[in-house]
Order: C-alpha cells, then sequence, then structure tokens
C-alpha cells in the first residue's frame, strides 16, 4: 500500500503580533484541523513552534484540546523541534538540547505523547546534526529532497526514510516531496491521487510537508483551500481510495526498514539556498533555474544558511549578541534567563528571502529585547565592563562596554562606529536599524505574483527610490562633504565623499572616571578635494555615562600645510518605531532637539555650538506578498559644520545624547 504522509508545520515568529497570530489562527490553524475532524479515515503530523504553544494557551486553550483529542485517537502526531524555532545547526549543544528538551517536556504533559520525530527549522542540515540530534533522543527528522539530490540519490528512489550518521550515531530522515509541497494545495485533488498513482502496487511512503499557513493564510488561499472546500475534497478523495492509498503519520512508516545510508550535505531547501547567496548570484542562480529542464535543476546549488551572516552583517551582529548571551548563561549555571535566551534564538530575524526576516524591525528588536531580559536574569558587577575582541569574526577586534543601564558596541576598524547602544531600562538597543542593500529582486518584473497595472505602476515607482549604502550605517561615522553635496543627495547615497574615515580605521584608548569610561578614538587620515589630497586628524572621545547616554567630544586638526575649508558631519543612525518621530528635512543652526517615541522611548541631542542638522529615513525595498513594499528602518541624522582650518589648526565641538 501507498502511504501519504501529510504534515503541517505552523510558526509565527517571536515579537509578531497578536492580531498577526489570531489571523493565523483563524484563517489556518483552526480550519484546518476542523475539516480533518470531519474526515475520520485522514491521519497527519504537525508541529508548532512554542511560541504558537505560548499563544494559545492563553488565547485557544480548547484548540489544543482538540489536538490533544486527535492524538488519542491515533489521528495526530505531533512532532517536536526547538522549543522557539531556532536553526539548531547555529547553536551551542547545551542550547540545542535544552530547546529540544522543552518541546519534548511541553508535548508530553500536554498531549500524553512522547515524540520521537523532530521537525528541523527551515530544514537547515549539517552533517553533524545527526550525532546531536541522536544523544537529545531524536529518532526521526524530515528533510526536502533537495538535500537527497545534492547527495547524488534518484527522485524515483525516494520513497521512503533513510538513515544517516556522524561519529557512528544515526538518525533516520524522510525525504519531503517537493512536488507534492507545490501540488497541495494548489492542484486539484484528482492531480494529486493521479500522481500518488504511479506508485500503486508499492510500499512507498512518500512526504508532504509544508508550512501550515499555505492553507489559509497566503494569499487567495482561504478561499481556495476551505470556501471552496479544496481540503474537504481532498481528504473525501484520499478516503475514498483507501484500498491502494493510505495516509499516515511519520510514526506509521518505522515498521518498514530504513531504504539505506544516506549522507547528506550541508544545505536546506533550494529557494532559501538561492536566497543566502548574494544578490547577483541569487538572480543568476534564479534565471538558470527558470531556464534549465527540471531533470537538470537536481544539480543546481546554492548557498546555505550560514552566508546569511556575511550577506547581511547586521544578522551576523544579532547572532552573535545571542552567542554572547549563551555564554554568559551557561557560564551562570543557574537557569536565570534560559527562557529568554531561548526566545532570542528565533530563527526569523537572522535572514531574509523575499519576505520580512531581518528586514522586520520588530522582529530583529524581539532579539535584542529577549537577549538583554536573558542577561538582566543574571547577577553582574556594578560599573563598565570592557572587552576587546573579535567579537563579530572580521578579523577586527570592536570594543563592548557593558554597564548597569546600557550596552555600547564600537568597531574601531570601520570608522570607530557604534552599532549597538543598548538601553536597558527600556530593553530596546536604539542603534538596530538595517542599511539599505541590494537584493535579487530589486531587478525585472514580479515573478510568480500576480498584479494588476495600478499595484504594478506603483512597484515601479518604489524601485525608482532604491538607494543602496556603501557603508554600515552606524552612529559616529564621520563624513567629509562635498561643497555640492545636498541632504537629498547625501540620503540617495549620490554624493561625494571626500574623506578616508567612514570605513577607515581608528585606534582607540581608554580610561574611566566616576561619571563613566571614556573611550577616545583617533585617525589621522586624508580628504581629498580638485584631485589633491589634504592630511587631516580626527579625535573623537566618546564619554559612555552609567545612567546609559553618552557624550562625543569632537576635535578636527588640519595636520597638512595648507589651509582647508572643510565641511564636516557626524552620523547618528538610530532607531525609532516610525517615521513619524523623526521627520526628514533639514534644520539650521540647531543646538538641542528631541525626537520622542511613544514606544522606543526616543532621545535628546545637544550640541555644544549652532549646527545644521540633517535627518532622512532608512527605507528599504523588498518584496511583500503582493508586490514591492517599502519598510521603515530607522532614521540616519547629519550634525554638520563647515570652518575654514588653517595649518596645524583644529576645531571642537560636542553632542550629547540622552534616552528619552
Amino acid at each position: 500500500m501507498v502511504k501519504l504522509v501529510i504534515a503541517v508545520h505552523n510558526h509565527q515568529p517571536v515579537g509578531n503580533f497578536d492580531s498577526v497570530l489570531e489571523e493565523a489562527y483563524a484563517r489556518s490553524y483552526a480550519p484546518f484541523f476542523d475539516v480533518l475532524e470531519r474526515h475520520p479515515g485522514v491521519r497527519v503530523s504537525a508541529h508548532f513552534s512554542g511560541i504558537l504553544y505560548d499563544w494559545l494557551e492563553k488565547a485557544h486553550p480548547d484548540y489544543l484540546d482538540r489536538l490533544a483529542a486527535l492524538v488519542k485517537a491515533g489521528r495526530l502526531e505531533i512532532l517536536s523541534g526547538g522549543y522557539y524555532e531556532p536553526i539548531l545547526a547555529l547553536l551551542p549543544e547545551e542550547d540545542r538540547r535544552g530547546q529540544v528538551e522543552k518541546m519534548r517536556a511541553y508535548v508530553r504533559g500536554r498531549f500524553g505523547a512522547d515524540p520521537k520525530g523532530l521537525w528541523l527549522a527551515e530544514r537547515v542540515w549539517e552533517p553533524e546534526l545527526a550525532a546531536s540530534l541522536s544523544r537529545m533522543g531524536v529518532g526521526y527528522t524530515a528533510l526536502d529532497d533537495t538535500h537527497f539530490f545534492a547527495a547524488g540519490f534518484d527522485e524515483k528512489d525516494l520513497t521512503g526514510r533513510f538513515t544517516t550518521e556522524h561519529s557512528g550515531r544515526h538518525v533516520d530522515v524522510f525525504p519531503i516531496s517537493h512536488r507534492l509541497r507545490y501540488l497541495m494545495p494548489f492542484a486539484e485533488p484528482q492531480k494529486v491521487v493521479d500522481y500518488l498513482k504511479g506508485f500503486e502496487g508499492t510500499d512507498a511512503a512518500l512526504v508532504m510537508a509544508d508550512d501550515g499557513e499555505k492553507f489559509g493564510l497566503w494569499p487567495g488561499t482561504y478561499d481556495h483551500v476551505y470556501k471552496n472546500g479544496w481540503l474537504d475534497r481532498m481528504f473525501s478523495l484520499l478516503e475514498a481510495n483507501s484500498s491502494w492509498l493510505g495516509t499516515a503519520r511519520f510514526s506509521d512508516c518505522l515498521a518498514a526498514p530504513s531504504k539505506g545510508l544516506a549522507y547528506l550535505p550541508t544545505t536546506s531547501y533550494h529557494e532559501l539556498s538561492q536566497w543566502a547567496l548574494p544578490a547577483g548570484r541569487s538572480r543568476r542562480l534564479a534565471g538558470l533555474w527558470d531556464d534549465s529542464p527540471e531533470d537538470f535543476r537536481q544539480f543546481l546549488r546554492g548557498g546555505y544558511f550560514r552566508n546569511f551572516f556575511s550577506k547581511y552583517p547586521e544578522a551576523n551582529r544579532m547572532y552573535r549578541r545571542m552567542l554572547r548571551a549563551s555564554a554568559k548563561v551557561r557560564a551562570a549555571g543557574s537557569g536565570l534567563g534560559t527562557d529568554s535566551l531561548y526566545k532570542a534564538q528565533c530563527n526569523c530575524g537572522y535572514w531574509h528571502g523575499v519576505f520580512g526576516g531581518v528586514y522586520l524591525p520588530h522582529i530583529r528588536m524581539a532579539v535584542y529585547q529577549n537577549a538583554l531580559a536573558a542577561e538582566a536574569a543574571l547577577p553582574r558587577r556594578p560599573g563598565f565592563e570592557l572587552a576587546r575582541e573579535d567579537w563579530d569574526a572580521d578579523g577586527s577586534p570592536e570594543l563592548l562596554a557593558e554597564g548597569d543601564k546600557a550596552n555600547f558596541y564600537f568597531s574601531p576598524a570601520k570608522g570607530g562606529g557604534m552599532f549597538e547602544w543598548d538601553y536597558k531600562p527600556r530593553g530596546f538597543n536604539l542603534g538596530s536599524v538595517v542599511w539599505r542593500h541590494p537584493e535579487a529582486y530589486h531587478e525585472g518584473p514580479a515573478k510568480n505574483i500576480a498584479l494588476d497595472d495600478k499595484r504594478r505602476a506603483a512597484e515601479e515607482a518604489l524601485k525608482k527610490e532604491l538607494a543602496y549604502d556603501w557603508h554600515p550605517r552606524m552612529s559616529l561615522l564621520d563624513h567629509f562633504l562635498r561643497a555640492d553635496t545636498t541632504p537629498e543627495t547625501f540620503a540617495k547615497v549620490s554624493y561625494t565623499e571626500e574623506g578616508d574615515f567612514v570605513n577607515g580605521a581608528y585606534t582607540c584608548r581608554h580610561s574611566e572616571s566616576a561619571e563613566g569610561l571614556t573611550l577616545k578614538f583617533r585617525r589621522d587620515g586624508r580628504v581629498w578635494s580638485g584631485g589633491e589630497g589634504h592630511d587631516l586628524r580626527v579625535e573623537k572621545d566618546v564619554l559612555l555615562r552609567h545612567d546609559g547616554s553618552w557624550r562625543a567630544d569632537y576635535r578636527l586638526t588640519n595636520t597638512g600645510r595648507a589651509a582647508r575649508e572643510t565641511w564636516f558631519g557626524a552620523e547618528l543612525a538610530l532607531a525609532f518605531s516610525n517615521r513619524d518621530c523623526c521627520p526628514a528635512g533639514e534644520l539650521r543652526g540647531v543646538t538641542a532637539r528631541a525626537f520622542p517615541d511613544p514606544y522606543y522611548g526616543g532621545v535628546d541631542l545637544q550640541f555644544s555650538e549652532p549646527l545644521d542638522l540633517w535627518s532622512f529615513p532608512l527605507d528599504t525595498v523588498s518584496r511583500g506578498e503582493a508586490g514591492a513594499e517599502k519598510t521603515y528602518q530607522g532614521s540616519v541624522l547629519l550634525a554638520n559644520v563647515r570652518r575654514r582650518l588653517e595649518p596645524g589648526a583644529a576645531f571642537t565641538f560636542s553632542m550629547e545624547v540622552k534616552p528619552l
């Protein structure tokens, strides 16, 4: 008999809005099982992330009772996984085990079943996971047929579970059929059965495992799947063909022997491996995929999940931030902060495909909030602790200053910029911004998205606003502007940078006082104009106060032999909850300006002398469900001033930055 395993994976990110969860419940999670309950001849497997379990316990506990009844009746298998949906391969072993054990404990207590199967977030596989999962008592998982194609398997052989091993420990792996993923629920039910009929007379076990949200939450699917009865018709047809075709849980397929040993390389599903590449390569691979015959596609390879950390340095910083919190929690050994740490490990903010991910500010901020909450639960010594280490593995050391009320992280090798400012009383990283990256989908029309003429015109208009940053957006980056620069050209990155300070390396010394910790940055660099270079020194002493505020004292010195007209600007890149908190524009002769934020709190700026202050929103253009969409990531401010400097002369100014 042919066995069909239907498995749904239901998940929402940590930090997502309750309204989004409620919509997903109403349009996908609840109606799917409404239909299942009407079809007693159908069995399924399901995975829910712990984020959903936590929410459902409060919002819809009766739904969980219904699931428990289906488990008891033998019609539903609940899979385990990392509780807060982490990429397990990226975690220290202790955190992996803790996430999985938390999920297994919940499933045992809520559903009365001990799950041996595990859902692997984003199907991200690294070979050493086989030993790790085996040590945790996991018996089996499911990976895409893409993983097997990469190991040289033929599609016709992927009709049951295989076994893989590492260091002498093994785990079983079920291949997920990409054909069934694409057929269900988008093809008519009879086409699904016709495809399965090709295996009639064999003991094939075939798996359709995919996001549960495609059954109702994805655009157009609620009407298709439920109002127009696709799922009812699908389940009815499966029951009608029960003489040769049976639905099964993963656990129902374990009696048959393994189909053999499979060594699977590091990879994920095809789309993710494509998204993980740099924009140009991703676009090229997509073109090759579209233009290739189907039997050739299995030989096409992309990147894998860790490539997102080089593609998006902002994601790498969050990842390293989480690892730092993890190391502190493990070192404390008390268990304090563990749950917050696990929430910070939710994968959704660490990558980007065509929707959301690292481009969603509230998802990024949730990572920082939970990492900070984990650390806040641990005892610490009063005052600042300063670490100098290559924290993000870029080959150059960073400075990590962690205090009672705030953390301040700097990159001396990249302009002496401050890339993280954690204000602990509010639990926010006020430096959590994403700069504007090129994306593969920025070129060419939207594919697989139906756009009317009005929406397509709007998409093309948005694409005309595209601008790409040539440097990370951080606070305290030092700009030298050409005389024709305007606020508009600066915002669109179409101006000329005359200095070599923005990405240049600064030396740094530090000192402490009763007021706080002072970092003394210095760079002897060059400024060009008219084809000639001029020597110039920038010194910035940054006082980090115990109350979470800070002050930057600047001194610019003409170290060359000729007088120099200098237009200098100090950049601030700050997270705000919405663009209205920091209106775009130009203010002249500013000595003080407050930017209140109803959610993050905002900041107050004060300058020692009148300066011009420019501001513009960091808007990224990404792919939405209905085409291109603009997302506000934060704002950039430039405090700028013009001075003529004679040889050996200097000018100074300072700015105070306080959280509100």
